[in-house]
């Protein structure tokens, strides 16, 4: 019959084996996908495996009653498991939180092989192959000197991962950085080494308690995988940003020119294959913007940029964009079958609407005028090596057009072919 006092382990064990695998996955997708630098993800994928096989071992060795052969494989197995869940887990802390202690890292390896070693062969010295009644809960192998020392050695492996997450936790506050999650893992080892020496207290009989370590480590284990979690949200929330720097520009928060170029070379594929019927790229700047930047500063030219951007996406459609090509040279794209027939008489609104305002920065009042230069594309036209260069070129020939007749206006002009170019 099973004792109740394993299902608990057993449980764990699965949870943890799941969780191995999730963030193994995990570490192969970001790492040989991505590029991304996320060593810990696999030292915890370890540390999660190991923690599954000690859950495993110590619910079988629960179980093993006078069985000498069950008792013997897996209380050495509990032993070896319960010493590479921490010294991963200290590998996992160091990794993760960039703290620096690599040569005694390499020599808690040594170690945790040694007392593997020992823990692998039957010896009076260590663990003999004869039952200890551990307590009324469950038995364990008798054990001698070097064990107790090997206790020794797991009470410093569990008090230097508090160490480092002391020092890491002062760290972070003292850079008015993010230091919730690292005092969860203080909690959180600090219960683990606590439920370890109730645990320890136990085999030389100080106190009789039900197997507690199991419980100190699976909220170990929980925690750093919360902590990853959030981890994950914020890779994705800052290449959220990266993508937010490359697709806008960032003091007018219209499209940047690289996104631009993206939208206007879809638009043409698809009037090139008829799925829009009309393509319209309007280019327009403002008229004597740097006299607005040496008479009233450079944040009224900012002021004008961001208030004149505004001004246009009033009159576009979701589908419609506009994008800052640089300074105050701006591209309007109609690619919408209702924008893109009546772009001219939207852009004569714009161009209105602009004229007639009066724009403030601080204690400055003024008023500017902007011009614009229109391109219609039309169904049929054929692609040049770059159309996308072209097609802003003869924009930008409107645009120099509208400026020489007298400024604060627009010039339109239609093509169906290339073969000027």
């Amino acid at each position: 019959m099973i004792n109740t006092l394993s299902l608990p382990l057993f449980v764990t064990s699965s949870i943890c084996l799941l969780m191995s695998f999730f963030f193994a996955l995990l570490y192969y997708r970001l790492t040989f996908h991505h590029q991304e630098p996320v060593k810990y993800y696999f030292l915890f994928a370890l540390s999660a495996f190991i923690s599954s096989i000690f859950f495993g071992a110590f619910g079988v060795l629960v179980n093993a009653g006078e069985n000498l052969f069950a008792l013997s494989v897996s209380n050495r197995l509990t032993i070896i498991g319960a010493m590479f869940t921490l010294v991963t887990s200290l590998h996992f802390y160091l990794a993760f939180y960039k703290y620096k202690a690599p040569y005694l890292l390499k020599w808690c390896y040594v170690v945790c092989g040694i007392f593997s070693l020992l823990t692998a062969i039957p010896s009076p010295y260590f663990l003999d192959n004869a039952f200890y009644a551990t307590s009324r809960y469950y038995t364990g192998l008798k054990y001698g000197l070097l064990f107790e020392i090997w206790g020794l050695w797991i009470l410093v492996l569990g008090s230097y991962c508090i160490y480092i997450l002391v020092r890491v936790f002062v760290r972070q506050r003292s850079r008015l950085e993010e230091s919730g999650p690292i005092l969860l893992l203080l909690l959180a080892n600090t219960l683990w080494l606590i439920t370890g020496i109730g645990d320890t207290l136990t085999g030389i009989e100080i106190i009789d308690l039900p197997p507690l370590t199991w419980l100190g480590s699976f909220v170990v284990t929980s925690t750093i995988a919360w902590v990853l979690v959030l981890h994950i949200d914020g890779l994705y929330k800052e290449r959220r940003t990266l993508n937010n720097r490359l697709m806008y520009d960032h003091l007018t928060q219209a499209l940047s020119r690289s996104f631009l170029e993206v939208k206007l070379n879809d638009a043409i594929f698809r009037i090139k294959n008829s799925d829009i019927n009309r393509l319209v790229v309007c280019i327009f700047d403002v008229d004597n913007f740097k006299n607005i930047n040496d008479n009233y500063g450079h944040s009224s030219g900012d002021v004008l940029l961001k208030n004149i951007t505004q001004i246009v996406k009033k009159y576009l459609s979701p589908s419609d964009c506009i994008a800052r090509l640089g300074g105050d040279e701006f591209v309007i794209l109609f690619t919408s079958e209702h924008a893109s027939l009546n772009a001219d008489n939207i852009v004569e609104r714009i161009r209105q609407e602009i004229s007639s305002t009066i724009f403030v920065s601080k204690e400055h009042t003024f008023s500017t005028t902007c011009s614009f230069g229109i391109v219609n594309i039309l169904p049929g036209i054929e692609v040049t090596e770059d159309p996308a260069h072209d097609i802003l070129s003869i924009a930008d020939e409107a645009l120099y057009a509208a400026k020489f007749n007298g400024k604060n206006t627009m010039k339109t002009s239609t093509i169906s072919s290339f073969t000027r170019f």
